[in-house]
């Protein structure tokens, strides 16, 4: 059985919201959905590289099939704390047509950059947030029922009487 992989603390956010989107583009009615829209994305950073400034999510998205991690050794270097770009760069390959863009992105939106190759790595190994996989607290939803049964119990007790 594999391990599993929990995003650190500083990347759920994004995490979630990558997540969420690729969910939303995977449809097995049209499997080349998400296909054309991470194409379509990639095009327009390709135009104007600034034009998902502040979203890592959707930066992640647009390098899902264009970069090769080696998550193996990225995971261990981000799970207590954020790596340094130097860190993330050395455990990043990306296809020959998109360095230039590559190279812009770390030249001019650097932190995005390394957080949404983070992401990728968290995705490409499964990983779940913590929140997911929290023990439930059954007590309130006991109280909730036991408020239910003991409503429900007047009722039935009331109409059992006529």
């Amino acid at each position: 059985m594999s391990k599993i992989e929990f995003v650190p603390g500083y990347l759920i956010d994004d995490y979630q919201l990558l997540t969420e989107n690729i969910e939303s583009y995977q449809d097995p009615e049209e499997p080349e959905l998400l296909n054309n829209y991470v194409e379509r994305l990639l095009a327009q950073l390709n135009k104007t590289p600034g034009f998902l400034a502040g979203m890592p999510d959707q930066l992640a998205l647009c390098l899902l099939f264009v970069v090769k991690l080696d998550c193996a050794k990225l995971a261990p270097l981000s799970v207590d704390a954020e790596p340094t770009w130097d860190e993330v760069k050395g455990c990043v390959s990306i296809h020959k047509s998109y360095r230039p863009l590559l190279s812009t992105l770390a030249d001019k939106f650097q932190q995005q950059l390394k957080i949404a190759l983070l992401l990728l790595c968290f995705y490409e190994l499964g990983a779940t947030t913590q929140e997911f996989n929290a023990e439930q607290d059954d007590s309130e939803e006991l109280d909730e029922h036991d408020d239910y049964e003991e409503y429900h119990g007047q009722d039935q007790d009331h109409l059992d009487e006529f």
